[in-house]
């Protein structure tokens, strides 16, 4: 038999009745485009926009199946055999009514064309360098610099927006307490404390308060977020005015987050008001 005729004259038909089946699907009837070249044979369009494409016709559900069914019959390689057994499936919006005998030759097609596929049995896929130089090409500069979402000003003011005032449960407060334990402490040679590691490289060692030849301390964004960094500060004892917390930790030679404790349990400073 013929098949390639067959599907032929279909298309044909059906092609020619394209602009009516156009209003009759807005009038509610039924109706599923389909390709007639199909797009891994090279075809266009979409089948959801058949209007002004001349490759997309509009089938009755019955139509599409059969359309499938020749093409697998003329075909027979994976991809119509894929095609055709997604027509045995259907959502809750197809009206599909398939045979017994129409389902086990969509079964077997797939069954056919399947066979020899191992990757699903923990065979590693073996991929082409031809393949890895197109993926490679594809992900360059997808998520890097400029589109990084990450590092956008606005993804991150709502990713601070939405942190902002959150508490952490009880739970997560003693994990963290739990994980903290189990790092391996330092002990810095000025002051003597025992601290980890992150703690001992910012704080301790070069940077210790103890050292006599001691680097400038990073500000912290306890000092930034509450703006101590810019506001003046009064000595409560003679009332000698400081510039800004680094201009007070010098005069009373301590660590500028001391000064912000005195002020907030208004301890020898406090704001100039």
């Amino acid at each position: 038999m013929d098949y390639k005729k067959i599907y032929d004259n279909l298309m044909n038909d059906r092609l020619e009745k394209k602009s009516e089946r156009l209003i009759l699907k807005k009038e509610g009837f039924y109706f599923e485009g389909h390709h007639i070249i199909p797009k891994y044979k090279g075809g266009s369009g979409n089948s959801s926009r058949p209007k002004n494409n001349p490759n997309i016709v509009l089938l009755t559900a019955k139509e599409h199946f059969l359309a499938h069914q020749l093409l697998w019959r003329i075909y027979r390689d994976r991809p119509s055999a894929l095609a055709l057994h997604k027509m045995v499936s259907c959502n809750k919006n197809q009206k599909r009514i398939i045979s017994s005998k129409d389902y086990e030759e969509a079964r077997l097609a797939f069954r056919e064309t399947n066979m020899g596929n191992q990757y699903g049995k923990g065979v590693k896929k073996v991929v082409s360098e031809e393949q890895k130089r197109k993926q490679s090409q594809i992900m360059k500069g997808r998520n890097t610099g400029e589109n990084n979402p990450a590092k956008r000003e606005s993804v991150r003011k709502k990713i601070s927006d939405k942190l902002k005032g959150r508490k952490k449960s009880d739970t997560h407060i003693e994990k963290l307490k739990i994980s903290n334990q189990k790092k391996p402490k330092i002990e810095c040679p000025f002051c003597g404390i025992l601290t980890n590691r992150l703690n001992s490289n910012k704080w301790h060692f070069n940077k210790c308060k103890l050292n006599p030849n001691m680097e400038e301390r990073p500000t912290t964004n306890f000092i930034k977020n509450n703006n101590y960094g810019c506001k003046k500060i009064i000595n409560i004892e003679n009332n000698e005015v400081f510039q800004s917390v680094k201009e007070a930790s010098i005069f009373f030679n301590v660590h500028p987050l001391t000064i912000t404790r005195w002020i907030k349990n208004n301890i020898k400073v406090k704001y100039f008001i």
